[in-house]
């Protein structure tokens, strides 16, 4: 698997109070930025589903809702 570097800074002790309590904060890093850009990806896809549906759909006539129920009712009785 290819990768690349990212350097980060932290504040000053971090990175050894994370080394003591065992956390590999490469690790977490690589992790969390992973995650982050996987959501970063789907939320812009949905958003551009989104526009798609606005673009490509046009409003239901007025009444439409209400006669779709009451026929839906009546044809299960």
């Amino acid at each position: 698997m290819e990768s690349e570097v990212i350097s980060i800074r932290v504040r000053e002790g971090t990175a050894e109070r994370l080394k003591k309590l065992g956390i590999n904060s490469s690790e977490k890093a690589r992790e969390y930025l992973e995650d982050l850009a996987w959501k970063a990806d789907a939320k812009k896809t949905l958003n551009e589903l989104e526009l798609l549906v606005k673009k490509h759909s046009k409003p239901s006539k007025a009444g439409f809702a209400l006669k779709s129920i009451r026929e839906d009712r009546y044809a299960t009785h």
